[in-house]
């Protein structure tokens, strides 16, 4: 290890997949030294690097205690989309992980947990924030607000970030049902929220960054923060949108099945921009414009 790597603030990446390796190469290009963790390794660039961990196994964790981290971020995923898949990975992993960093009470990383907004259950089209009513209508959704609550109990700085649907390494499935001659229907209104993949890193950065700058007199990070682009949409809006940017003569497209697995509501994400953030991709067409090129 070079000698300015060595005092370089150090940042630990839980369940380091695609994000993570993305937002890792964004921290490492501002001199954090930052380390992968996650069960297989192999899968990370040879510049990143890595620890081998498994979030369900406490005693691959203990590794991690003899580190002086500055910031962990926590990108879980679970092996299985059932309830006692999300359970196994996003609320016993983040404990497991949870104890194995409050050990010293002298060295307490920020802890940035990607969280979901699946933890809301509004399906009005109502407008939500980090104050609304939480009653999630999936076990997903479930499984997020207990991590959550396990974070309340952490002695340090914590932050969940409830991302809204992350696109941006490819075209996606609205693309798709269009080739498939697909639209969604215009009744019922159905309203998505999304957050490009870049912004998505950079939001992780920003409140890395944002963290280490302030003072004891500043205010910290909020507790939890909702990582959203600048506009809900309706889907039938977006698909209108993508179609007319392909050339794709709507009229000869068939209504399929309205899909909301997301919910229907318009997430506010104010408070994220009040911390400073700047989207890169503040809409859709934005997002989706150099995807389409």
């Amino acid at each position: 290890m070079s000698d300015a790597k060595s005092h370089s603030p150090k940042v630990l990446i839980v369940g380091c997949g695609d994000i993570g390796i993305a937002t890792a190469a964004m921290l490492q290009a501002q001199a954090y030294h930052v380390i992968g963790a996650r069960r297989s390794v192999n899968k990370l660039p040879a510049d990143l690097p890595a620890i081998a961990i498994d979030v369900t196994q406490p005693d691959t964790l203990s590794v991690l205690a003899s580190h002086d981290w500055a910031a962990v971020i926590v990108t879980l995923t679970a092996d299985q989309f059932t309830e006692q898949g999300y359970q196994a990975s996003y609320v016993n992993g983040l404990k497991n992980i949870l104890a194995v960093l409050s050990q010293d009470s002298k060295r307490l990383p920020l802890i940035l947990f990607a969280s979901s907004t699946s933890v809301y259950g509004q399906n009005d089209g109502s407008i939500v924030d980090e104050h609304s009513v939480t009653e999630p209508s999936g076990f997903s959704g479930e499984a997020m607000l207990r991590a959550e609550a396990l974070l309340s109990a952490y002695p340090g700085q914590t932050c969940a970030i409830r991302f809204g649907g992350i696109y941006g390494r490819g075209l996606g499935r609205m693309v798709k049902r269009l080739a498939d001659g697909f639209i969604c229907p215009r009744e019922p209104v159905i309203y998505s929220n999304r957050i490009h993949f870049e912004d998505c890193c950079r939001v992780f950065v920003h409140l890395i960054e944002a963290f280490s700058k302030s003072t004891v007199s500043d205010n910290k990070l909020a507790a939890r923060y909702l990582a959203v682009d600048s506009q809900p949409s309706r889907q039938r809006d977006i698909m209108e949108w993508l179609a007319k940017e392909q050339g794709i003569d709507i009229d000869k497209l068939q209504e399929g099945e309205a899909t909301s697995r997301g919910g229907n509501k318009r997430c506010n994400n104010a408070e994220l921009l009040a911390t400073g953030f700047d989207f890169k991709y503040p809409n859709y067409q934005a997002g989706f414009a150099p995807l389409l090129e």
